[in-house]
């Protein structure tokens, strides 16, 4: 969301199964490019050229956490067309 420029629109998803429930945010932020997709949830890391500001560890702590509660974390993204980040938990 903070990569996404103002008044673009964001949509949050919920989307529950009897095995799972899928959390999803999406954005129309400028996307992730593909070399880096499988590095946004290591510790630390920041996609280079990034104007936002923070740490690198949100999104690695919200991995372990996740992963903790036997769930998943995933990214989808596309250059000018933005991302999706999700979860799924068990039911």
């Amino acid at each position: 969301i903070k990569h996404s420029p103002g008044g673009s629109r964001i949509v949050v998803r919920i989307i529950p199964s009897l095995q799972e429930i899928t959390f999803s945010v999406s954005d129309g932020g400028p996307g992730i490019p593909a070399q880096f997709l499988s590095k946004v949830f290591d510790r630390f890391f920041k996609v280079p050229g990034s104007k936002a500001s923070g740490t690198g560890l949100g999104l690695a702590i919200s991995k372990e956490f996740i992963e903790a509660q036997g769930g998943e974390i995933w990214v989808k993204s596309e250059i000018g067309a933005g991302s999706v980040f999700g979860f799924n938990l068990p039911a």
